[in-house]
């Protein structure tokens, strides 16, 4: 069965991009996640959103669906949209991201998860219809992202139990 989640392009007045560096991967990325059960894909963008970065959104449109088909078991569906900050405080994100910054969109850091960098591009698109896009890896690079996929999902639940344990 395929994996369901959301993802959230934040762009600000000045033409910039919320982005967190991973702290598993130590690679920027767009705040995103899975459909926790009973959730829609709206509220999981907003709730990634406030658990990775620490901002409160508003989403404003959708930008588009992206199917995976290497990735998951049964493939991945993303639901991408773009969203605005209405409140919140960067300095309380998660511990996913080691840190939260916003970048110029002609700026974009290095390394850059690659569905983000499509993400981005097509939220600043001028399109009238939500994108339909499947994207897929070289057949190592899934192999290598699947992999590290699992392993962080597994050490994500352990992570979360032990913490708290703790409180």
């Amino acid at each position: 069965m395929a994996t369901e989640g959301s993802s959230v392009v934040v762009l600000n007045e000045d033409g910039e991009v919320l982005l967190g560096l991973r702290e598993d991967a130590r690679i920027w990325a767009l705040p995103a996640g899975r459909k926790e059960p009973g959730e829609t894909y709206e509220q999981a963008a907003v709730r990634e959103v406030r658990e990775e970065t620490g901002y409160e959104i508003e989403l404003e449109r959708v930008v588009g669906d992206y199917w995976r088909p290497q990735l998951g078991e049964g493939g991945d569906q993303m639901r991408v949209y773009v969203g605005r900050v209405v409140g919140g405080d960067p300095s309380e994100h998660d511990w996913e991201n080691l840190e939260v910054r916003w970048f110029p969109l002609e700026a974009l850091p290095k390394p850059l998860f690659e569905f983000s960098r499509e993400h981005i591009e097509d939220a600043c698109a001028s399109s009238e219809a939500p994108f339909e896009r499947e994207q897929r890896l070289p057949s190592v690079e899934a192999a290598l992202l699947k992999g590290f996929l699992l392993f962080r999902r597994v050490r994500n639940k352990i992570l979360r139990r032990s913490r708290q344990r703790s409180k």
